[in-house]
């Protein structure tokens, strides 16, 4: 028999469509008591199929697609959050981020380039096609965010001067800065979509506040 959070993850993953009312509160009550002595990522365990660890990722994530633009950020934070609760590894939180940001979204590309050296961005922790390996700051949109350390919203990156075309798929981009409690970049949060002005202030607004997850570990 299934749990009551693994009847909604359940009927998300097959259906797609989930009531707001308590959703929230469920994943964060659910999540709290399995973290008595089981490991955090068993959130979902009865559709994960009996997880061991913590580390171990859900078969099964959660789409969002068919709520509310802000609700669903709000939902899969609460995920994110219970399986991140006190990881401070920056690839582990990376992965987990772009993981559940693109798959809950079905973004076209959802990742993070890293900031090496004093103006170069390395290909991080991804989920989709195949990322540029190296971006010089101030070169495409992710370059550019980099280098400004500011978001970047572009509607059609046809249009953006100089855009790095990693997919040609790609019809409108986001870029996040990720900084480090001093307000040092350490890399960016990068999501592709195949629509054209799939991002807004929405967008902007819920992503920032997912990064600065990393001040509170860098």
């Amino acid at each position: 028999m299934r749990s009551p959070l693994a009847e909604r993850a359940h009927h998300l993953s097959t259906n797609s469509v989930e009531p707001r009312t308590g959703l929230n509160e469920t994943l964060r009550r659910d999540s709290r008591l399995c973290c008595l002595g089981r490991p955090a990522s068993t959130i979902l365990s009865s559709v994960a199929h009996s997880l061991d660890t913590r580390y171990t990722m859900p078969e099964t994530q959660l789409d969002v697609r068919a709520l509310d633009k802000a609700e669903a950020y709000r939902t899969l934070r609460t995920q994110f959050d219970a399986l991140c609760e006190g990881v401070t590894d920056e690839i582990a939180l990376m992965s987990t981020m772009a993981c559940v940001l693109q798959l809950g979204f079905g973004h076209l590309w959802t990742g993070f380039y890293r900031r090496v050296g004093a103006a170069k961005l390395i290909v991080g922790p991804f989920q989709g096609t195949i990322g540029c390996l190296e971006i010089e700051f101030g070169k495409g949109v992710c370059g550019t965010a980099a280098a400004h350390k500011e978001t970047l919203i572009v509607p059609d990156v046809n249009a953006f001067p100089g855009h790095i075309a990693c997919d040609a798929r790609s019809r409108s981009e986001i870029v996040v800065p990720v900084l480090d409690r001093g307000g040092e970049l350490i890399a960016v949060l990068d999501i592709d979509s195949e629509r054209l002005a799939a991002f807004d202030e929405v967008d902007r607004r819920e992503l920032e506040s997912w990064v600065r997850w990393f001040a509170k570990v860098t």
